[in-house]
């Protein structure tokens, strides 16, 4: 191979290093002869794919690489990853496990298996294949990443803010770290750490409607006329009805019945002002959006 076609996949390995699929394409465009049938050439193209959300066409690149070269690690678990994106989920099962086969404890391919688990409902499964990768690599963000993950699927709120602090302390600008932090803040009632992780993931993808969508609640939610629904943000609703209505008949019960109907009526206008407010209040943020 010579030095200019081996330069150009150095630079498109590059670009799909710092997150720049198309320069990645652009880069692999002109190879030739060998330097085409590269395995990094499939894999750089395939992964830049994916990265893209053509995924179809990623499969198709990444399976012709695996024809040609074999069951290439790297190219299993693109493979994987993009089989998952489309649904794929017993095509995706197969990439991972052949290359489990070959290495069974690449904690890439674990946390690939285990999030196609997570995506088949198998929380449990999921947890266990995360904790055979942190037990090859305990420090890596991906696995506290994938930690997160776990944790939201099993309802482990504040496990979940645990583990997303600490993906978030290895890259502080991951995108996906950033959406599971600021995810993991609402559910735990801080929302402004929130706001401000969900805005910033939001802002480098702009492409992702899910996650705009989630922003734009997180912003209504650290609004300043929310404040008076914290409590529903902080604890269980029910918890905070049961709590209201103890309070009520607990006073009467003393015998303060005018305290008892100041305190219902103000529960009863607190209720409708939770049912009111958040939909205005969301209108007319929404309209403002991205302006």
């Amino acid at each position: 191979m010579n030095e200019p076609t081996e330069s150009r996949l150095q630079m498109a390995g590059h670009w799909l290093q710092i997150g720049h699929p198309e320069r990645t394409l652009d880069e692999l465009q002109g190879l030739w002869g060998d330097a085409a049938v590269d395995f990094r050439a499939y894999l750089f193209r395939g992964a830049a794919l994916h990265q893209l959300d053509r995924n179809a066409e990623a499969i198709d690149v990444l399976k012709d690489g695996l024809a040609l070269h074999g069951p290439f690690l790297p190219l299993l678990q693109v493979l994987g990853s993009a089989l998952r994106s489309e649904g794929r989920l017993p095509e995706a099962e197969a990439a991972y496990l052949q290359g489990l086969s070959l290495d069974p404890n690449d904690p890439d391919l674990l946390i690939g298996y285990a999030r196609v688990c997570l995506t088949a409902g198998q929380a449990e499964k999921a947890s266990a294949l995360v904790e055979r990768a942190a037990s090859q690599a305990p420090e890596s963000a991906v696995v506290s990443a994938a930690r997160a993950e776990v944790a939201f699927a099993l309802g482990k709120d504040h496990d979940m803010r645990k583990h997303s602090t600490e993906a978030l302390s290895h890259d502080p600008e991951d995108p996906h770290a950033r959406a599971l932090h600021g995810t993991a803040s609402m559910l735990t009632g801080d929302s402004r750490s929130g706001y401000n992780s969900l805005a910033s993931a939001a802002a480098s993808q702009p492409g992702d409607e899910d996650l705009r969508t989630a922003a734009r609640e997180a912003r209504l939610m650290n609004h300043p006329l929310m404040l008076p629904l914290r409590p529903f943000q902080r604890f269980n609703p029910l918890v905070v009805w049961i709590g209201a209505v103890a309070i009520i008949y607990g006073l009467r019960i003393a015998g303060l019945r005018p305290l008892s109907f100041v305190f219902a009526m103000a529960w009863l206008a607190f209720c409708i002002y939770s049912w009111v407010a958040p939909p205005l209040l969301r209108r007319w943020l929404n309209r403002g959006w991205g302006s």
